[in-house]
């Protein structure tokens, strides 16, 4: 005979919150953060909820044990949390305003009591003012309208999950690279820039001055992309002539951290610097 216990946990999933990017291959925005806020975490330690998360969703657990079936809990109950994003370069590639004293607030909308935000992504009309430095956003849902989870004394927790869900969309930018040499070689007319997918090849350079004082050949892609973790485009560098038919410079993609905005030209370029010879 075993002398095997076997322990059981009486939780019901109730709440679900989870946070998406278009950025990220797989949509998913897992390095966040969701802390709630004094009042909530009174409520979960009183209601004897349980908040965990995996990946890019947080959960809230009820514990069918516990004693909030009573009337006292009925009652649309409200869960506020702060989001916090754990990546420093979360607004290089997201499409908000660029500036570091903003306030996101996510709550649900009239046209979908689901999603966060009024539109399918994020977009500006979830900003409040702040005067603080930082990003700061502010996440709000209310969950037993109609005490599918609390204050029924006749039955326990009704169906499946409350769900709520964010979208964040990526930064449209335009590819910059610029080319330098590490001696006093600085004729560009034999190159030019050729994309392995589509066989165009690019021969529009313009010379640039750099804050810090270097010259540089740059070359512009000249179609406008959303910034993504992985990119379709093979670029290299290659040379026209019949002394250097060898030269074949691989241009890897320009990373989140090398974001300009240009003002004259309205446009952010994500920027990649790369020695010729």
């Amino acid at each position: 005979m075993s002398n095997r216990i076997q322990y059981t946990n009486d939780f019901s999933k109730i709440v679900e919150i989870s946070f998406y990017h278009e950025y990220f291959a797989n949509t998913n925005l897992n390095n966040i953060d969701l802390i709630p806020d004094s009042e909530t975490a009174e409520l979960i330690n009183n209601y004897n909820l349980i908040l965990r998360k995996k990946d890019n969703s947080f959960f809230i657990f009820k514990n069918n044990s516990s004693n909030v079936n009573s009337q006292v809990f009925s009652g649309a109950v409200v869960l506020k949390f702060i989001l916090k994003f754990n990546d420093l370069l979360f607004l290089n590639f997201t499409d908000m305003p660029f500036k570091y004293n903003q306030k996101f607030i996510l709550k649900t909308s009239e046209s979908d009591k689901s999603r966060l935000h009024p539109l399918t992504h994020t977009d500006e009309s979830i900003l409040e003012p702040y005067s603080e430095n930082g990003i700061v956003c502010n996440v709000i849902v209310e969950v037993n309208q109609n005490n599918e989870f609390f204050g029924n004394e006749e039955e326990s927790t009704k169906g499946g999950p409350q769900k709520f869900y964010a979208r964040f969309n990526t930064r449209m930018v335009k590819f910059r690279y610029n080319f330098y040499f590490s001696g006093k070689e600085n004729d560009f007319t034999n190159y030019f820039v050729f994309d392995e997918n589509s066989n165009n090849r690019f021969t529009e350079f313009f010379v640039r001055k750099l804050e810090n004082g270097m010259t540089v050949q740059s070359f512009v892609l000249p179609e406008q992309l959303k910034m993504n973790e992985n990119y379709s485009h093979k670029l290299y560098l290659k040379q026209e002539n019949e002394f250097s038919k060898s030269f074949n410079k691989f241009l890897p993609h320009p990373t989140p951290n090398n974001l300009k905005y240009d003002l004259e030209e309205n446009t952010f370029f994500l920027e990649s610097f790369i020695k010729v010879k």
